[in-house]
């Protein structure tokens, strides 16, 4: 079973090695995502219903009904992020790790990433506040949080600390390699919306924007588990320790032939 080469990436090579891990199991990640994502759907589809006028839409998204989907938000992009990093990281390394021991796992650590996702979007927010500059330096400052939690099993304020500690002299690659898979993101996400917005259903934008998002968000928990690592061979040498505990001779990830997971698991 070939394993990835562990080395210090540019933006672009993080972003294609995501699209090939993410190419390696599609059908795995989206159907996570779509477990993660389906009680969102389904609330935001008791909003805007068929026979929802769009005073009843505006009336329920400004009333109590915004806060339980901005919990379920909360809740199930932890989960999903979490889910994401711990599967992904297990693929990336070369260990074949079942799904749903990759959910068992997140849901264990599921409290300490919601108030870690709370917290660094928190003093994003302030930081929009001081010009917007400081907040692009939060989101790189903080770029680890989940996969501090996830890989290395820190405390809510030990994943913050680590995730500085990571990011230190790297900020600029932190964030263009995360504008990078922004855009991509955000080119089918407006896309998809104007489609949907030429149908004149409401129902129909929704659908398709959420299928949007399950397609999508994996990419994101992909990319934070690469940079973490990206950071870890910079700062640390990982790579070189990986090599020492017995895991080197990696194949490049670029022309690694990653093969589905059924295919994986019949060579282990």
């Amino acid at each position: 079973m070939s394993r990835p080469q562990l080395r210090a990436r540019s933006a672009t090579e993080i972003v294609d090695a995501a699209f090939q891990l993410y190419r390696r199991d599609p059908l795995t990640y989206l159907l996570l995502a779509a477990i993660c994502y389906g009680p969102l759907l389904v609330m935001q589809l008791l909003v805007v219903g068929p026979g929802t006028t769009l005073e009843e839409q505006i009336a329920a998204m400004t009333s109590g009904f915004s806060l339980f989907l901005m919990f379920g938000y909360w809740v199930s992009l932890s989960l999903l992020s979490a889910t994401i990093v711990r599967l992904s990281s297990e693929d990336y390394l070369g260990r074949h790790y079942e799904p749903s021991m990759a959910v068992r796992d997140a849901l264990g650590h599921l409290p300490k990433v919601m108030f870690a996702i709370f917290f660094k979007y928190l003093f994003i927010v302030i930081g929009f506040f001081f010009l917007f500059f400081p907040a692009l330096w939060v989101l790189a400052r903080y770029f680890a949080v989940t996969a501090g939690i996830v890989l290395e099993n820190q405390g809510v304020v030990g994943t913050f600390s680590r995730s500085a500690k990571l990011s230190r002299g790297r900020k600029l690659h932190i964030l263009g390699t995360s504008l990078l898979a922004f855009i991509i993101f955000f080119v089918i996400y407006f896309a998809v919306t104007i489609v949907g917005g030429l149908t004149g259903s409401v129902v129909i934008t929704t659908l398709l924007t959420v299928a949007a998002s399950i397609v999508a968000w994996p990419m994101f928990g992909i990319v934070e588990m690469l940079l973490y690592y990206d950071a870890r061979v910079r700062a640390e040498g990982f790579d070189i320790e990986m090599m020492e505990a017995g895991l080197g001779e990696l194949a490049p990830v670029e022309s690694a032939d990653f093969g589905s997971r059924s295919e994986r698991s019949e060579g282990i």
